[in-house]
């Protein structure tokens, strides 16, 4: 996933200028399951069939916080040293540290908006879903209207949710400086402007089949998608009173926002790794709570989860694609081509991976300095996961 996304990067702009809501937590937390010691596992790693461990894997990839946890039965605690990773002043790495975790954001900015159109559109089966989806992001945001037409008039959500709208833009620019990530920095998270008024200035779209297109503000306008269609209910007031309080978290997250108060879909998004591991839980139950209680309707993740096969795929020359592997987009989230498991993936390291079939989560933090050798680590990082998956599936 090469320079995966930097211009959007971490918890604050360089100016500090973004406007943070408090997602505040329900009265009372739901717990995690009995933590254990596992010990430093050995594994098998890329490196020519070499032998890695676990110690290794966290010093070198910079894991400032790893939680695995297996559905209602064991989890795995580990935090780097704060003095060398993850350094803010006045904090140290921890379960009550909230951590930013920048384009992780993107997945959750996915799962609300399941929520949401459930709600709103009354959406139970896959059919209902799609329909939804089928409509163009302009149907539910009208400001895309105003003057000259946004790009993404008659785009359909369903692509902007797959990074597909066709939407001229560049995350990268030259040299990461002239991108179109950076401008959203300074524009929307430095509150000058809101996401619409932003989106308008996009008025070019590809004249050919549109392929996929790692893009900040196709989360952006679906966020603003999502909270448009609350009809005056802020989408940040509609996480804290949905999702934050089903799952039972137990501390208050922090959301920036733009100029008019709408959550920023693509980024700024701070949580403690026991309630990243939390909403994690509650994909991995297809949208229920650890009662089985429906918050989401199954019918959203069978889409927004899911491989759709070629379609999904990134191209090779691409550079959000890995060579050494290799995965597939679907609705904000990156899966993997060969298996069954899933994940939210932010800029330096940052994952709440999914195992659908070992009923685990692992939510990892780390300090990449971006993507700095990222595609490398990012291979590790998989293979620490999938030992640890095998070690805590092994228990009764």
């Amino acid at each position: 996933m090469a320079t995966l996304l930097f211009g959007l990067a971490g918890g604050q702009p360089a100016g500090g200028a973004t406007d943070n809501e408090p997602i505040r937590p329900p009265p009372k937390p739901s717990g995690l399951p009995k933590k254990i010691e596992i010990g430093d596992i050995r594994y098998v790693c890329r490196r020519g069939g070499a032998t890695c461990r676990l110690s290794d894997f966290m010093e070198k990839a910079r894991v400032c916080a790893l939680l695995v946890v297996r559905d209602q039965k064991y989890r795995i605690e580990e935090f780097g040293p704060s003095d060398k990773f993850c350094k803010e002043k006045g904090a140290r790495n921890g379960r009550k540290r909230l951590y930013g975790v920048a384009s992780v954001a993107k997945s959750i900015t996915s799962t609300l908006l399941g929520h949401v159109i459930a709600v709103t559109q009354g959406a139970r089966t896959r059919q209902d879903f799609e329909a939804a989806l089928s409509r163009p992001a302009d149907h539910y945001v009208s400001d895309l209207h105003l003057l000259i037409p946004s790009a993404y008039v008659g785009v359909p959500l369903d692509r902007v949710l797959r990074m597909r709208s066709g939407v001229w833009w560049t995350e990268y620019g030259w040299n990461e400086v002239l991108s179109g990530a950076a401008f959203f920095s300074q524009r929307v998270r430095q509150l000058h402007e809101d996401v619409p008024h932003f989106a308008r200035r996009y008025v070019l779209r590809t004249i050919w089949r549109p392929t996929f297109n790692y893009s900040a503000l196709d989360t952006a306008i679906a966020a603003q998608a999502a909270d448009d269609m609350l009809g005056g209910v802020r989408l940040t007031k509609f996480l804290e009173t949905g999702i934050w309080a089903a799952i039972g978290a137990e501390s208050e997250a922090m959301w920036g926002v733009d100029k008019a108060g709408t959550g920023i879909g693509p980024c700024c998004f701070k949580a403690t790794v026991g309630d990243l591991a939390r909403f994690g839980l509650l994909v991995l139950r297809r949208g229920k709570d650890r009662h089985g209680k429906e918050i989401i309707p199954e019918a959203w993740f069978d889409i927004a989860t899911r491989s759709r096969g070629p379609a999904d795929q990134i191209p090779l020359e691409n550079r959000s694609f890995n060579a050494d592997w290799p995965m597939h987009y679907g609705y904000f989230w990156w899966l993997n081509a060969k298996g069954t498991d899933f994940s939210a993936i932010g800029r330096d390291g940052q994952f709440i991976h999914i195992f659908p079939d070992n009923d685990t989560v692992i939510v990892q933090i780390s300090d990449w300095n971006a993507w700095t050798n990222g595609d490398a680590l990012e291979v590790d990082t998989f293979e620490a996961h999938t030992a640890l998956v095998t070690t805590i599936g092994r228990l009764p």
